[in-house]
C-alpha cells in the first residue's frame, strides 16, 4: 500500500463528503478509492469512515486521524514548495574553487556581481593552485586551466588562454631580447613553481614546425606566486612565463613586453572550462552562476590583446 497516496485519498473523502466525490477531486476511479480507504483501515486496525449510500463521515478516531493527516500535507505541500523555489531562484548556498591568480583577477567580479544580483546567495569561494577533488570537496563549479582528467565531470570550454615570455624594456635594454628559447638559458630569468609541480623551472616551446621541445632555466628568484614573480620581472630582475591574462594590463602600459612569440608557449594554448558535477535538476543558483561565470570569462578573455598579430 502506497501509505501517502492511502492518506490523501482518505482526506479527499472526508473533504468532499463521498467516495465518489473524492474519485472526482483525485482523479481515480470510485472503486480504487474504496480500496485504498479498506487497505488504510486495515492497516491501523481501526474504522475512519461511517458511511451510507451518498455520504461518508468520520468516526471520532477518523475525526483526529483526519486533522492529523491535513496537517501533514500541508507540512508536506510547504516542504516541495520551498524546494520548487529553490529550483527556480537563485537561492541557497554556492561553492567554487578557481586558480589563485585567475581568480583574483578573472572570476572574483563574477562572483562579486552574483553577490550584488542575488541576495539570497551565499558564495565560498575556494581559489588554490592545489589539485581539487570537486565532488569529495563539495564544490558545486570549478574554472580549470588546461586538460581535464575528471571523466565523472561535466566540463564547458569557455576560451583558451596563451602563454608568452616577458621581460621589462629595461631588461631587454641591458641584456637583449632572445632571438631562440634555448637563449634563456643563458639569460636571467624568474621561475614561478607553483604547487611544487616544478612547472617553472622548464619552458615548453613548439617551433615553426610544432615541434615541441624545453629549455630548462636556471631562475635568480623562484617562487610559489605569480604576484613576486610579476613584480621581480617588472623590476628587471629576469625573462619570466606568465600566461597573459597575469600580466595584461603590464602589456597595455608597456611595462612588460612578450619575447619569442614566434616560438607559442606550450604546443597549443590552455583551455579555460567551467566543470560540475552532474545534478538533475540543476539548482536555478548553478544555472546563474555558471551563465556569469560564462559571460564574464568569455568578455575577460576576448578582451586580450592579440600577443602573436601585434608581435609577430
Amino acid at each position: 500500500m502506497d501509505k501517502l497516496a492511502a492518506i490523501r485519498t482518505f482526506v479527499a473523502i472526508v473533504d468532499g463528503g463521498s467516495q465518489t466525490e473524492a474519485a472526482r477531486r483525485i482523479g481515480r476511479s470510485q472503486p480504487a478509492v474504496v480500496r485504498s480507504l479498506a487497505e488504510l483501515e486495515k492497516s491501523l486496525s481501526v474504522q475512519l469512515l461511517d458511511r451510507n449510500t451518498r455520504q461518508s463521515f468520520p468516526t471520532p478516531e477518523g475525526e483526529l486521524f483526519y486533522q492529523d493527516c491535513k496537517a501533514l500535507l500541508a507540512d508536506l505541500e510547504s516542504a516541495e514548495n520551498r524546494v520548487r523555489e529553490l529550483q527556480a531562484a537563485p537561492l541557497g548556498r554556492i561553492k567554487l574553487t578557481s586558480p589563485i591568480e585567475f581568480g583574483n583577477i578573472v572570476v572574483a567580479p563574477a562572483i562579486q556581481e552574483m553577490a550584488e544580483r542575488f541576495p539570497g546567495l551565499t558564495i565560498q569561494a575556494d581559489f588554490s593552485d592545489a589539485p581539487v577533488d570537486l565532488i569529495a570537496g563539495g564544490y558545486d563549479i570549478a574554472v580549470r586551466l588546461g586538460s581535464l582528467q575528471d571523466s565523472r565531470l561535466i566540463a564547458k570550454k569557455v576560451g583558451i588562454m596563451r602563454t608568452f615570455v616577458w621581460g621589462s624594456p629595461g631588461l631587454i635594454e641591458r641584456v637583449g631580447a632572445p632571438t631562440h628559447p634555448k637563449e634563456l638559458a643563458e639569460l636571467p630569468s624568474i621561475g614561478v613553481d607553483i604547487a611544487k609541480r616544478r612547472f617553472g623551472l622548464a619552458w615548453s616551446f613548439a617551433g615553426p614546425d610544432r615541434e615541441p621541445f624545453s629549455v630548462r632555466v636556471s631562475p635568480r628568484i623562484t617562487c610559489d606566486g605569480v604576484r613576486l614573480a610579476r613584480n621581480a620581472c617588472r623590476a628587471g630582475i629576469g625573462y619570466c612565463a606568465f600566461h597573459q591574462y597575469q600580466v595584461d594590463k603590464d602589456y597595455k602600459r608597456g611595462t612588460l613586453l612578450p619575447v619569442l612569440t614566434a616560438y607559442s608557449q606550450r604546443l597549443a594554448p590552455l583551455p579555460v572550462s567551467l566543470l560540475w558535477a552532474p545534478k538533475r535538476p540543476m539548482p536555478q543558483r548553478l544555472k546563474d552562476l555558471i551563465k556569469i561565470l560564462e559571460t564574464h570569462l568569455r568578455n575577460h578573455l576576448d578582451g586580450l590583446r592579440d600577443v602573436e598579430a601585434e608581435n609577430g
